[in-house]
């Protein structure tokens, strides 16, 4: 938790301090987005998992295998997020824009799952808790766009990200990687008056976890076990400021 808030306040500093930088070199005949830039945002996440889970017991030779699964939604996560953005793109003479970006982003998102009444496991574990947390997701994408006017780009991206979870049931704890399709919207405006390489820019990002497995969380003896699957999506609304070299 530590971590992710120094992550957060980092970032925040950033933005503070970027939005008072002003250089001679300044391209003030560019517009948005154009040629290299990094950025610093802030944000907040919501999202869903969706499991299912396979355990399997021997007892005397004897198997038992059961299946639990979520039909249908899932469990919400939200927190906050804090990153940034390093990217490349250009304008044409149609107005149009085409670039190639990097991000990454700590994150607070989680959920945590209690029971007044503990479940045994086969150990004589009593589980009364489980819970999941994002802790970062980091991805490329193509970033294709259209200047609304001389100071505004209208932007959407598409590519590719994947996110680090810590999953908590009981005693047993593993980390696990979910990567998806990234895709998202994005507007940029020139803050011309404080330094025309200085830009807001404010976007919306939709994530798709895929499925990513969970093997051995059992602990639960050598004659049990269980194989789970989490499949889920996040989508985050960021606000910061970007500024181009």
């Amino acid at each position: 938790m530590k971590q992710n808030k120094t992550l957060i306040f980092a970032a925040a500093a950033l933005m503070i301090a970027a939005s008072f930088v002003v250089t001679q070199n300044s391209k003030a005949d560019t517009a948005p987005g154009e040629g290299f830039y990094t950025g610093a945002f802030v944000g907040y996440g919501t999202g869903i998992l969706s499991a299912e889970v396979q355990s399997f017991t021997t007892n005397a030779g004897a198997g038992r295998r059961g299946t639990f699964e979520s039909d249908r939604g899932g469990l919400g996560l939200s927190g906050i997020q804090g990153g940034g953005w390093l990217g490349w793109g250009m304008k044409t003479a149609d107005d149009l824009y085409f670039g190639a970006e990097l991000s990454g982003a700590g994150s607070d998102e989680k959920i945590e799952l209690t029971s007044s009444v503990g479940l045994q496991d086969n150990d004589g574990q009593s589980i009364t808790t489980a819970s999941a947390k994002r802790n970062w997701v980091a991805g490329g994408a193509i970033r294709v766009g259209y200047y609304v006017n001389a100071q505004t780009l209208f932007s959407l991206t598409g590519g590719i990200a994947v996110s680090q979870f810590d999953v908590d049931i009981g005693s047993d704890s593993q980390q696990y990687y979910a990567g998806g399709p990234q895709m998202g919207a994005q507007v940029e405006t020139q803050l011309s008056k404080i330094d025309p390489n200085l830009s807001l820019r404010m976007e919306f990002v939709y994530t798709d976890y895929l499925t990513a497995d969970i093997n051995g969380m059992d602990g639960v003896g050598q004659n049990s076990g269980n194989d789970s699957e989490l499949t889920g999506s996040d989508s985050a609304g960021r606000i910061g400021v970007a500024y181009r070299f």
